[in-house]
Parts: C-alpha cells; sequence; structure tokens
C-alpha cells in the first residue's frame, strides 16, 4: 500500500527540523554577522538532509523496539510501507547527498558534518548505541545539537578555533533542558519496550531536576558572558534581555516542575511555553547583535 506524504514527511522528522536547523543558524548568523547568504542556504539545506538521514537511521535501528511501541505505528517500516533494505537505500543516498554538499560549502563544514554523522551512528547502531547509554544518551544529544551544529554554521565564515565557546555552552544547556522532559514523559512506555534512557535509569523527577538545572545554568552562563563582555556577548546586551534570562528559570520552574513526574500535557504546553520564551530571547539578542549592541537610553 502506498504510505501518503505526510507519513514521508514524519519519517523523515520534518516536525523536528526546525531543533537541527535552528543551531545552526544562529551559529552562521554570530559568525558571519547577517541574516542569510548563498553559503547559509546550502548550509540549511545539508543540515536538513543530515537531520532526515537521522531520522531514517533511527527509525531501521529501533524497528524491532518500534513494533512494539503504539507511538511509532506511523513508521513506513513498521506499517511495511518500506522494507528494511530498502531503508537503508534511502538512509544512504541521503548520506552520500548530505556529504556531496557539505563538501561544496568547505573543509571546515564537511569536518563538522562528518562529526555530526559519526555522532548519529554511535548513538544508533550497536555496540555503541549511546541512546541507551544513560547519560551519554543527554551528552550525544548536547555535543551534536548545541555544538557541532552552531560550530557548522560559524564555520561557513569564521575559522573554527574563534568559535566563541561560552556562548554556546549555553545553547548545549538549553538543548539538554529541553531533551530532559521528552524522556522523562516516556519513562512507562520506553520501561514496556526495554528501551535503556537517562530518564529509565534515574526515574522521571531526576530528569526534569536536570531539565530546571540546565535551564539555570545556561541562563547564568549568558547573565555571566554579558557581564565580562566575553563575544558575541557585552553588557549592553545583557542590559536589553538580562530580564528574559531571569525570567527562564522561573518559568522552567512552573510549567515543568522539577519534584513532579510530567505528563504528556505538561510537557506539551510547558515545552511551547519554554520555547516561545528561548526564541523571544534568542531573537531579541540576533536582533540587538547585528544592530550593533545599541547602548541603553539610561547609559547614554
Amino acid at each position: 500500500m502506498r504510505a501518503p506524504l505526510r507519513l514521508w514527511l514524519r519519517f523523515i522528522g520534518v516536525e523536528f527540523w526546525l531543533v537541527a536547523l535552528v543551531p545552526f543558524q544562529i551559529g552562521f548568523i554570530v559568525g558571519a554577522q547577517e541574516w542569510g547568504s548563498h553559503a547559509g542556504l546550502l548550509g540549511l539545506a545539508t543540515v536538513a538532509l543530515l537531520t532526515a538521514s537521522s531520522f531514517v537511521l533511527n527509525h531501521l535501528c529501533d524497528l524491532e523496539i518500534d513494533r512494539r511501541n503504539p507511538r511509532k505505528a506511523f513508521s513506513l517500516l513498521v506499517r511495511g510501507d518500506l522494507t528494511p533494505a530498502a531503508g537503508w537505500a534511502l538512509f544512504g543516498a541521503l548520506q552520500v547527498a548530505t556529504l556531496a554538499l557539505a563538501a561544496l560549502a568547505g573543509r571546515d563544514f564537511l569536518l563538522c558534518l562528518l562529526g555530526l554523522t559519526a555522532i548519529s551512528l554511535a548513538y544508533n547502531i550497536a555496540p555503541l548505541r549511546l541512546k541507551e547509554r544513560p547519560g551519554l544518551d543527554i551528552a550525544a544529544n548536547g555535543a551534536s545539537l548545541g555544538f557541532l551544529l552552531p560550530l557548522a554554521g560559524w564555520s561557513l565564515s569564521q575559522p573554527l578555533g574563534e568559535f566563541p565557546r561560552l556562548y554556546f555552552a549555553s545553547v548545549v544547556c538549553y538543548l539538554v533542558a529541553f531533551y530532559c522532559p521528552t524522556m522523562a514523559v516516556d519513562v512507562v512506555a520506553d520501561r514496556a519496550v526495554g528501551t535503556t534512557t537517562f530518564a529509565t535509569r534515574f526515574g522521571a523527577v531526576a530528569t526534569m531536576r536536570l531539565s530546571w538545572a540546565a535551564t539555570t545554568a545556561g541562563a547564568g552562563l549568558l547573565l555571566w558572558s554579558g557581564a565580562t563582555d566575553a563575544f558575541p556577548w557585552d553588557r549592553n546586551l545583557l542590559w536589553w534581555t538580562g530580564w528574559i534570562l531571569l525570567l527562564q528559570p522561573l518559568a522552567h520552574w512552573r510549567e515543568l516542575p522539577p519534584n513532579a513526574a510530567p505528563n504528556y500535557e505538561t510537557v506539551r504546553r510547558g515545552s511551547i511555553i519554554l520555547a516561545t520564551i528561548a526564541a523571544l530571547a534568542t531573537a531579541s539578542f540576533l536582533w540587538l547583535y547585528m544592530s550593533g549592541s545599541p547602548v541603553p537610553p539610561f547609559r547614554r
């Protein structure tokens, strides 16, 4: 039976592409000091292909588990619309296209994409299979989404060695904070199908506490960056946006309580609210950064 387009789009994870594209674009804007360019568009296309290939790989490696998980009934492999052999061929084609485009963008960008590919393989494929190694599952997501993707965007215009590590350490913290609730809410389902994660090992409450601590650490790093003029932050940017940073841990505590196991509605609602606040903070920072860090009126 021919699968509808919406299932193909879910299969390659289109609804999650922004999770990868946004960190990449932040790194690009900070490095290039422009909103977009031909190189930036090429980078976005490459990251989209890499994300699609990673989702296909995930489906292939989790096929037996997904067959026992009702939430994965949409998978083309579970439905029988795609054979494993065809799935591996699709993964290979997407990966070749990804690395071919990455090579066109330059050596440093290609190195970043090779690093992301290596993490994707290690995350999904035995014997490493980092997704089932508590702690390493979180570290792999933080390293790929919070470090290598922004570094890839930065590399399109700047040397790798000049990457602003402190700023993007905060991005790693925020991404860990968003990832943890998705594990915490799936503890029962993951244990039922035999999936091992940080949350199944240490519990949903511990995972939610880690999420709140990561948000607090991310905000703290940005406050410190602004107070010490650590590029790309400075005191002017801190004056304009510091209130948003202070709001984040408070909103997280209220919407995604760290001392309680969450349900799906809590995670859905809390994630939307926190993502909106994070988007406001990021958009404000980038706009002010691109405007040359304007001096607040009361400091003139």
